[in-house]
């Protein structure tokens, strides 16, 4: 009877690593899945009911004290708070140029996020309302010698030709100091610097020139506190940076760039061995490429 010699085949089979790994994704997978369930039946549970916000606003109301912030946590939930705390937010403290002249601070937070408002201070209250945590925080507040926005009207406003050598100066009319030939002005204003809305001077620059805003008499503290930034997000897509310097006494002390991503920038001089004494201080901005740079810049001498 014939033999046959033909080895016998047998079907491919997986090695042992492959099988395991198949067995670890699908594994993976799985988890995944019940991970996203999870979270799609708790995030509701965790998200705040207009009850927590009525109960946190009752409990601030009670406590808060002229001179208060309120601040929210994340930040994206701020429009919430006011809805519900507007009326002790009037502009100025809305608008602020930072946190420094606040002592006690109340922050709104939920999902565990802190305001970077509270860092650095002591928290002396904390209690839960459902999804909300409600803090209050202390410090001791700046004391402010000299508030540049609010005596912005008391300024000198001159424009500089570096080519002629020669200065104009810019005349009170309505409610800003308006320069001849160009038309540049500087006022008060509300602008959107860093998509926040601040309080601010708003200075842009002149073609071919420098712009300086003179403060003659400013009583100062242990420091001065400098933000700058441009205003408007759609005339930061624009080209050209501006120049930003700070003199006292005459001197040039500090400088910056402010440009398309530089924010709300602060600068700080040490004035603390001039405390209690009167000074000029100078804001001098100049750029290359002026066109839509909305220069614009808030200040204090503190102690």
């Amino acid at each position: 009877m014939p033999t046959d010699n033909r080895v016998a085949q047998e079907d491919p089979r997986p090695s042992l690593p492959g099988a395991r790994l198949g067995i670890v994704v699908a594994g993976g997978v799985a988890l995944l899945a019940l991970i996203e369930t999870a979270q799609a039946l708790i995030a509701p549970l965790r998200v705040p009911v207009a009850a927590d916000w009525q109960a946190v606003a009752n409990q601030v109301r009670a406590g808060f004290q002229a001179g208060d912030l309120i601040v929210a946590s994340p930040a994206w939930a701020d429009p919430v708070m006011r809805m519900h705390l507007g009326d002790l937010l009037p502009i100025p403290v809305a608008a602020r140029m930072d946190d420094a002249r606040f002592g006690r601070i109340w922050e709104v937070s939920q999902h565990g996020a802190h305001a970077m408002e509270t860092a650095g201070r002591k928290i002396v209250f904390e209690q839960r309302f459902g999804a909300l945590t409600l803090r209050r925080a202390e410090r001791p507040a700046a004391e402010i010698t000299f508030d540049f926005l609010e005596r912005w009207q008391e300024a000198q406003v001159t424009r500089w030709d570096p080519i002629l050598r020669s200065s104009s100066v810019c005349s009170w009319q309505v409610d800003r100091f308006t320069c001849p030939i160009s038309g540049n002005s500087v006022q008060r204003a509300l602008v959107e610097v860093d998509n926040r809305i601040r309080r601010a001077i708003l200075a842009p620059p002149a073609t071919g020139a420098v712009m300086a805003v003179d403060f003659p008499s400013v009583t100062l503290g242990r420091e001065l506190v400098v933000a700058v930034g441009l205003h408007d997000t759609w005339a930061r897509k624009s080209s050209g940076n501006v120049h930003f310097e700070i003199w006292l006494g005459g001197q040039p002390v500090a400088s910056t760039i402010a440009d398309n991503r530089s924010g709300w920038r602060s600068l700080r001089i040490d004035t603390s061995g001039r405390d209690g004494q009167v000074a000029s201080v100078r804001f001098q901005i100049s750029s290359t490429l002026p066109v839509l740079r909305h220069l614009a810049f808030a200040a204090e001498a503190r102690r």
